[in-house]
């Protein structure tokens, strides 16, 4: 009985849209994630860049910088022949809800997903001040300390 009291008083909370935003977290951005955890996210559109995209990831209770850098729009299809996920140029170019983050790529409703497409930087967290190129959201060399 207790637990479901809980339940009730997490969802008259609307913990569907996120925990309590820190203050570091800026208005713009969305919570993506579940009530077990997740990340505050903001993504921005790169002017006269198609499917380009500056994101940052916020940690769920400071509101510490994450994640920031560019990335980049695909779609994702499942190709059985060869088992593996596929990235596509979507047919719109608009953002879908996020879904999640795991600290590279951005997932997102109908299966889209952002991947990061140059320097991302990590100022907290678990890469803690490094910065990784990535190219299509696969890693280009060593990550780099600043």
């Amino acid at each position: 009985m207790l637990l479901l009291g809980a339940g009730c008083a997490l969802a008259a909370c609307g913990f569907g849209s996120g925990p309590p935003r820190p203050a570091a977290v800026p208005a713009m951005a969305r919570w993506a994630g579940t009530i077990e955890g997740g990340t505050w996210l903001d993504c921005q559109p790169v002017p006269a860049a198609a499917l380009r995209f500056t994101c940052r990831a916020y940690f769920e209770t400071t509101g510490a910088v994450i994640a920031e850098g560019p990335y980049v729009l695909r779609q994702r299809t499942w190709n059985q022949t060869e088992l593996r996920s596929e990235y596509t140029e979507p047919a719109v170019a608009t953002l879908p809800a996020y879904e999640g983050f795991d600290g590279r790529w951005i997932t997102l409703k109908d299966n889209a997903v952002l991947l990061p497409d140059g320097v991302i930087t990590f100022p907290s967290g678990t890469g803690h001040g490094t910065r990784q190129e990535y190219s299509l959201g696969v890693e280009v060399g060593e990550a780099t300390r600043y």
